[in-house]
C-alpha cells in the first residue's frame, strides 16, 4: 500500500505513512487528499496526471463520468473566482471543453496536465498568467473562436443571441477586456436586440465581427461597402451612420 501511494505521488516514505494513517489506510483516499489538500506542492511532488485525476474525482457528478454545473461551481469557489470570470473561459479553452459548465474526464485531466497545473495551488498561481495571455493577439483570437462552439447549446448549430451577447460582453466589454475592449459593444448589442432578437448568430458573423473590430475604425471612415462582410455588419454600419447623422442634426 505504501509503495502504491509513493508511486502515485512521488512523496517520501514519512509523508506516505502520515497520509495513509490520516485516511485510515484507504490508499485511494490518501492519494486524493495528498493532491487536493495542497500537500503535494509542499512536498515538491509533481504527481502529473494522477494529481489531476484526484481533482477530477473531487468535482465529478456522483455516479456519472463528468463534472457538471455543481462541480464547476465548486471548482470556481476553490480557485477563488466567479464562474463568469473571463479566466474560466481561458481555462476551458486550454481544456478543449465542448460544453459550457461541463467538463469530461479527459478534458479536465489532460487540460490541467497540459497547463502544468495539476493541483489547485498550481492552477491558482497560473491565473494571472492566463489572464495576461489574452493580451496576445493570437491567443485572444483563438479563445474568441473557441467561445462560439463553447456557447452553443447541445444539438444546436448556431449560438442563441442571449448567449452570444453574454460572451461578447465578457470578451469585449471594458474594463475586464483590457486591450481587446471594443468601444461599440453596447451599440452592437442594442442593434442586435432591436433588429435581430428572435434569431441565432451564425458562426461566420461571430468570426468576422472580430476582423471588423480589428480593421474598421470606430467612425467607419474606412468601411468598404463592397467587401464581403456578413449582412448584419453591413446593417450595423448603416444603422450607426443614421443614428449619428440624427445626433448631429439635433
Amino acid at each position: 500500500m505504501l509503495s502504491e501511494f509513493r508511486n502515485a505521488t512521488g512523496a517520501s516514505e514519512k509523508v506516505g505513512l502520515g497520509c495513509l494513517a490520516d485516511s485510515q489506510f484507504d490508499c485511494e483516499k490518501a492519494i486524493d487528499d495528498f493532491f487536493t489538500s495542497g500537500m503535494a506542492d509542499q512536498a515538491g511532488s509533481r504527481g502529473g496526471r494522477r494529481a489531476a485525476e484526484a481533482l477530477y474525482r473531487r468535482y465529478k457528478e456522483p455516479d456519472e463520468d463528468h463534472i457538471g454545473v455543481d462541480g464547476v461551481q465548486k471548482f470556481c469557489e476553490d480557485l477563488g473566482v466567479e464562474p463568469a470570470d473571463i479566466v474560466m473561459l481561458v481555462i476551458s479553452y486550454h481544456m478543449g471543453a465542448a460544453v459550457m459548465c461541463e467538463y469530461s474526464r479527459e478534458e479536465f485531466v489532460s487540460g490541467l496536465v497540459k497547463l502544468g497545473a495539476e493541483t489547485l495551488t498550481r492552477l491558482r498561481s497560473k491565473l494571472p498568467e492566463l489572464r495576461a495571455s489574452l493580451a496576445k493577439a493570437d491567443t485572444f483570437r483563438a479563445v474568441y473562436a473557441f467561445a462560439y462552439d463553447f456557447s452553443r447549446e447541445k444539438g444546436q448549430k448556431c449560438v442563441q443571441l442571449d448567449s452570444a451577447v453574454g460572451m461578447w460582453r465578457l470578451l469585449l466589454e471594458s474594463p475586464h477586456a483590457g486591450p481587446n475592449a471594443w468601444s461599440l459593444v453596447d451599440d452592437w448589442v442594442a442593434f442586435l436586440e432591436a433588429r435581430h432578437s428572435n434569431r441565432a448568430i451564425a458562426k461566420d458573423t461571430w468570426q468576422q465581427l472580430l476582423d471588423f473590430i480589428k480593421s474598421v475604425k470606430p467612425d467607419f471612415s474606412n468601411f468598404d461597402e463592397n467587401s464581403a462582410w456578413p449582412y448584419l455588419l453591413d446593417e450595423f454600419v448603416e444603422h450607426m451612420r443614421e443614428k449619428r447623422a440624427v445626433g448631429t442634426s439635433t
